[in-house]
């Protein structure tokens, strides 16, 4: 073990004297004050420090008023945030499958009074009916695989849209381990209308190049939103109408 890695570990060690449902407010970042369920998610999320920089520019984006919709709300990183800056006349849509996850996301708008957001309990994809899901490396991760031990419903965004048409995105979030190139092609009628633009957390070359020729056909712009990498290799996207 490298010394930077002991050192790290001696850093932490003080985390996990703290009771996975001990409740504390965000220590800091977009996020700062929200009160967190400390075992919901990897520490970071209640130190502030988990996808800061990603966070600062999504929520620098967001406006008193708008729609926003989480594709893979998880137990509400982007949720909580959002639903304070658009209150009180807008809404956030989190979209979340699994119901450890839901559990927290219901838990966390519980503890801090936020209205203003509709839970759709459902995997968004290309194609309506279920899907198998699999825990990934933490407890609050999971991502489609045909072997998963999880079924849960699975719904299109055009479909979904096609019964809340009040709710059309003014931005959307995408991060949904591995399936966003699905979840761009079941929302391809709403894209195309309301063009929004559209945070994507990517996950290996085969989502980069099918997301790509996705956007690039409907008009979008791609850029990373990873300094110093271009989107070709970049994680982390943001996709804008031309």
């Amino acid at each position: 073990m490298t010394l930077k890695r002991r050192f790290g570990r001696l850093l932490r060690m003080p985390l996990r004297l703290i009771p996975p449902t001990a409740v504390v407010p965000v220590v800091s970042g977009p996020s700062r004050g929200i009160r967190w369920v400390v075992g919901s998610a990897p520490h970071g999320a209640w130190l502030g420090t988990l996808e800061r920089d990603k966070m600062f520019r999504f929520m620098a984006r967001l406006r008193p008023g708008m729609t926003v919709w989480d594709i893979g709300a998880n137990v509400g990183l982007y949720t909580l945030p959002s639903a304070r800056v658009v209150a009180p006349a807008g809404c956030v849509v989190a979209f979340e499958p699994m119901p450890r996850n839901l559990h927290f996301l219901r838990r966390h708008l519980a503890l801090n009074g936020l209205a203003g957001v509709a839970v759709c309990e459902a995997a968004v994809s290309d194609r309506a009916g279920t899907l198998r899901m699999k825990e990934g490396d933490s407890p609050s991760e999971f991502h489609a695989d045909p072997g998963g031990d999880w079924e849960v419903t699975a719904i299109t965004l055009d479909e979904w849209l096609s019964e809340n048409e009040a709710l059309p995105p003014d931005v959307v979030k995408i991060d949904v381990e591995g399936s966003d190139d699905a979840v761009l092609r079941g929302g391809a009628r709403s894209f195309a209308k309301y063009r929004p633009p559209i945070y994507l957390a990517l996950h290996g070359e085969r989502q980069r190049r099918a997301c790509a020729q996705l956007l690039v056909a409907w008009g979008y712009e791609v850029t990373s939103l990873e300094a110093g990498r271009g989107p070709e290799v970049s994680s982390e996207w943001l996709a804008e109408p031309r």
